[in-house]
């Protein structure tokens, strides 16, 4: 290629583009909401306190079962808020793997198997 116009348009497209991509908000470290989202999603459910779910219920309890259901590998549909066939299917298979009747309803029983499956957080975690 031409020494010319390397220096006329690919040089100054290189130094824009890198001006440009210097200025978007990139972060290499975590958000603070990813590194504790699905510890923190049942630590407000008492497993006795907690919303009995089957077939049809919906909202925020079944978003945080579908989240935790995919975090442990059980689930892997969309986090909707719906409990549908699909999320039946993984807390059956979640129940049976916890040696629980797989009726695929979250009652006490799989609320506590599903809180006790989830790691702690750890705070100040190092892992050098």
């Amino acid at each position: 290629m031409n020494t010319r116009f390397m220096h006329s348009i690919i040089l100054p497209l290189g130094l824009i583009s890198t001006l440009f991509l210097g200025m978007l908000p990139f972060s290499f470290t975590p958000a603070k909401a990813q590194t504790t989202s699905i510890t923190g999603r049942l630590s407000k459910y008492s497993p006795v306190r907690a919303p009995f779910l089957t077939r049809g219920s919906r909202g925020q309890p079944v978003r945080d079962v579908q989240a935790v259901l995919k975090y442990l590998g059980f689930y892997n549909g969309a986090i909707d808020g719906i409990y549908g066939p699909r999320t039946a299917t993984a807390v059956a298979t979640f129940q049976r793997s916890q040696r629980l009747v797989g009726d695929g309803r979250v009652g006490a029983l799989t609320w506590q198997a599903l809180r006790s499956n989830i790691p702690p957080v750890r705070d100040n975690y190092n892992p050098l």
